[in-house]
């Protein structure tokens, strides 16, 4: 009996069944999406975005611990000249967020009231998973906006974001991108 379940399932010699297990572990292993390859222009972007955030996250962190409005605005007038350098030729907007979503300060100043974006699905990511997010946004007038949010977490606990508007329009002229490329992006790493 075993010798026919033996010859059966693996062959005469037994080692059919390895090497047909080996090759579908190769088959699946070569099967696996592969991450696509930015263009020049997406690399380029997430590059400057990263250091944008970068510089602001060393900037705001102690403003933003202490809810200093006055800090953060001081704060957002010190790094406006590497945020402007990421985007010299688009229009671009830079908000200050506390842990819950709403607006602790913008750059350029906007109309100085405060904005609730708690309910904004980009937000709520970026606050859920303390990871930075990207989302496309359309204005009333349909223009569509690039929305990147990213966390400020002080030993490991939120207290607050950073989000950057870029126009998409603008953007693409800028870098040479698609909005698929741009909310494929993965800027936490």
């Amino acid at each position: 009996m075993r010798n026919i379940l033996r010859s059966s399932l693996f062959g005469d010699k037994g080692y059919r069944w390895p090497v047909l297990l080996v090759g579908a572990v190769i088959v699946l292993l070569g099967c696996q999406a592969r991450e696509v390859p930015l263009s020049p222009g997406a690399a380029t972007f997430k590059q400057e975005v990263k250091s944008c955030l970068d510089n602001l996250a060393v900037t705001l962190m102690e403003p933003v611990s202490k809810q200093d409005l006055a800090g953060i605005k001081a704060a957002l007038e010190k790094v406006e000249s590497p945020a402007v350098k990421l985007c010299r030729l688009c229009p671009f907007e830079i908000g200050v967020l506390n842990p819950s979503g709403e607006t602790l300060a913008a750059y350029p100043s906007g109309d100085g009231k405060q904005k609730n974006f708690s309910n904004y699905e980009v937000v709520i990511k970026a606050i859920n998973s303390k990871k930075i997010k990207q989302q496309q946004l359309f204005l009333q007038d349909g223009a569509k906006l690039y929305l990147i949010c990213a966390p400020l977490s002080r030993e490991g606990a939120l207290i607050g974001l950073v989000a950057i508007a870029i126009n998409s329009e603008d953007a693409a002229k800028k870098w040479g991108f698609k909005e698929k490329e741009f909310l494929a992006l993965d800027l936490n790493n």
